[in-house]
């Protein structure tokens, strides 16, 4: 089957993580590190890898286009959903791409799924309490430098 990136990448962080992938949520935080944040600096950056746009939804940072790619692989069989999720295919991604997840797994990957969100948040300056204040709001305009 042809994949895009974004949905490789899906695949290759549930394969990689296997149970302690846990569910949506935690994939959703991932992704956003996978697209805004630069492992060796250790910040945020503006420009995404995969060109995924996220907001502030109820959960902290949220894009539409992720859900969608993670509702279709459930939709196909590839995603089986549950707690926690399970791919059917083993993925192999781009050398220059495994590094940079295999870095973001290293360093989040034993977070949940709520330590994430509320990690992701304070990384662009938002109190999880304070998110409805910034609800709807394009992460690249709330990221400094």
């Amino acid at each position: 089957m042809n994949y895009n990136q974004t949905e490789k990448i899906i695949l290759y962080l549930i394969n990689k993580l296997g149970d302690k992938i846990e569910g949506k949520k935690k994939v959703m935080k991932l992704m956003f590190l996978v697209e805004h944040y630069d492992v060796n600096l250790k910040k945020l950056i503006r420009n995404g890898l995969l060109g995924n746009n996220f907001l502030i939804y109820y959960y902290g940072v949220f894009s539409l286009s992720i859900m969608n790619c993670v509702s279709g692989l459930i939709q196909k069989g590839i995603i089986e959903e549950g707690f926690p999720l399970k791919s059917t295919e083993k993925i192999e991604i781009e050398q220059k791409d495994k590094e940079k997840v295999d870095k973001i797994i290293q360093e989040f990957g034993e977070k949940t799924g709520y330590e994430l969100e509320v990690e992701t948040l304070k990384m662009i300056d938002i109190e999880p309490s304070d998110k409805e204040k910034f609800f709807g709001r394009p992460i690249r305009n709330l990221i400094k430098g």
